[in-house]
């Protein structure tokens, strides 16, 4: 037997969920609004890719749970165990969350590993198709800079090391 959604009720948000929605229809008509495709969309999850160059994508995912949407983009950075995860960069990054009104950072177990990702939880009601853009690209370009400063730290630890030599 499959499960459904309930249609996501409205209210009275400009350009938020009508009560016809379901998630699917919602995420389609967000997506439709900011010229933006699905990679995949059922009536629970949805995933979007978007290319930042030639060598590096990022990936969106996006959840429905009654009227809550949870928004994901996990980084490239992910560890074997908790304790594997660098104390610096988790007391940087929680003293980060306390800075910002989009998302905020944490620790998701995926798969076997536990991998920085960025989030954001919002009742759908208060989704229009411009806060649904601001929620998108805000989390793409966290987890972009996220991962472009890692990239620079490795390649200043591999120079430190060739002029050490």
């Amino acid at each position: 037997m499959e499960t459904q959604n309930p249609p996501i009720e409205n209210d009275n948000v400009s350009g938020s969920a009508s009560s016809t929605d379901d998630f699917s229809g919602f995420i389609t008509r967000m997506c439709e609004a900011n010229k933006w495709s699905t990679r995949e969309l059922d009536n629970e999850h949805a995933i979007i890719e978007f290319t930042l160059d030639q060598t590096r994508s990022q990936t969106l995912f996006i959840f429905g749970f009654d009227k809550e949407l949870e928004f994901s983009v996990p980084s490239f950075a992910a560890f074997d165990s908790l304790e594997n995860v660098p104390h610096l960069i988790s007391s940087t990054l929680l003293q980060m969350n306390a800075k910002t009104k989009i998302g905020f950072w944490c620790l998701e177990q995926i798969g076997d590993k536990m991998v920085f990702t960025y989030m954001h939880n919002v009742n759908v009601n208060h989704v229009d198709e411009s806060f649904f853009h601001e929620i998108v690209t805000t989390l793409i370009q966290r987890v972009d800079e996220f991962e472009n400063l890692l990239v620079k730290m490795s390649g200043d630890e591999s120079t430190k090391t060739e002029n050490s030599q």
